[in-house]
């Protein structure tokens, strides 16, 4: 077995390493985790050998890479065996696909040598499960470490995939040639030496969870008769507004609100999402969500229905008791569709259904509230962004 040690300097920014471990383990600190990624000559680890294992260590001055290359096939269980004497102290494991892959193998290999599993131990954080949930929102057709890494701007030496390095290494312990055994370490390496920088992926993450700051609401306000003439300059038709309620609604005008928050880190890659007539913003610490309010006439239908009766003449409904005010011929029975209450006003769409929601009609599944000033004074603006995300990512 050869085994290979490198230290190298910190690329990323040690404390922002930091603080992304710490938001996902309390009382973790990078000293106690270990990196990891496995090369191996097939799927399964019942016909195939494991034939190199990578492993970054992080100090408070560098990190420290080590890789532990197997020369011959009886080389694997020396491999195991100084992999589990590091795990012994660590905390945590930290791996791209390792708990679909790189755990189960060795798993299974260290049960053919009579080892306990002793990575199993640690507790897991799999940085390609964390950004395979959220693929629709990174906009990703593929999850491959290789799609992550291109996504943040990684340039890769290595041009190689794991699949097409089997038959490298199954030449080179035929020839022992140094060119080859260059090529199986540098791509085991740069998988390795860029999981740090797969941790800002977790910079996303924290609004997922909700750890952000609301900062202010903005009303954009864009007049009609400029949008019809000067429509494709969009942007420059925006104007940011303080106006009373009353005033924005005796106006001709197209209003969207904008909700600003901050993050508690910054995101690695600025993002701008438009899922249907949304527009969100993210970049750096700073998100920005541009919701577009309903102007118009919408309806409230009662869940209660049957306790009223529908008045086709005036399309609205009217409580039972107060019926009879009305000759039959005038009214009929209310149906779930039919028992509404007319409003009209601006409206904030919703994504959640509540106790006193609007819609256009009664199998839209948009949902509305009435908008006034103080609306963010009753409903979280945070609650109100997670409620969003869940919907659309």
């Amino acid at each position: 077995m050869e085994i290979i040690q490198e230290d190298l300097a910190y690329t990323e920014d040690r404390a922002a390493l930091e603080d992304v471990l710490t938001s996902v383990f309390r009382n973790i600190s990078l000293e106690d985790a270990l990196l990891y990624d496995i090369e191996t000559t097939g799927l399964n680890p019942k016909s195939s050998q494991l034939y190199l294992l990578g492993i970054l260590l992080f100090h408070k001055e560098n990190s420290e890479l080590i890789q532990y290359f197997a020369e011959s096939v009886l080389d694997e269980e020396e491999i195991l065996e100084q992999f589990f004497q590091l795990c012994k102290t660590k905390r945590v494991l930290i791996s791209f696909n390792g708990e679909g892959f790189d755990n189960r193998f060795v798993e299974s290999m260290a049960k053919s040598y009579g080892k306990l599993p002793l990575h199993l131990n640690l507790k897991q954080l799999d940085l390609f499960k964390l950004i395979r949930k959220r693929k629709k929102f990174y906009g990703l057709e593929s999850c491959s470490l290789k799609s992550c890494e291109r996504f943040l701007g990684i340039h890769r030496e290595d041009r190689c995939s794991g699949d097409e390095l089997i038959s490298v290494y199954r030449e080179y312990l035929q020839d022992k040639c140094s060119e080859k055994r260059n090529m199986l370490l540098l791509h085991n390496r740069e998988d390795i030496q860029n999981l740090p920088s797969l941790f800002s992926f977790l910079a996303y993450e924290n609004i997922f969870q909700g750890n952000v700051h609301f900062q202010r609401a903005e009303i954009l306000v864009r007049d009609e008769m400029k949008e019809k003439n000067d429509n494709h300059q969009k942007d420059n038709s925006l104007q940011i507004k303080d106006l009373e309620l009353e005033e924005r609604q005796n106006s001709r005008t197209s209003e969207k609100l904008c909700l600003r928050f901050s993050l508690p880190s910054s995101v690695p890659v600025p993002l701008t999402l438009t899922p249907k007539n949304f527009l969100l913003e993210i970049k750096e610490t700073s998100l920005c969500l541009t919701v577009p309010l309903y102007q118009g006439e919408l309806c409230y239908f009662f869940k209660d229905y049957k306790d009223y009766e529908f008045i086709p003449s005036e399309d609205r409904v009217v409580h039972k008791s107060l019926a009879a005010m009305y000759p039959k011929e005038m009214r009929e029975k209310a149906k779930a569709s039919t028992a509404y209450q007319k409003m009209k006003t601006s409206f904030l769409p919703v994504f959640q259904e509540g106790e006193k929601v609007f819609k256009k009609t009664y199998q839209d599944k948009q949902c509305f509230i009435p908008f006034k000033e103080n609306t963010f004074e009753s409903i979280s603006p945070v609650e109100y962004l997670l409620s969003f995300f869940k919907i659309h990512f």
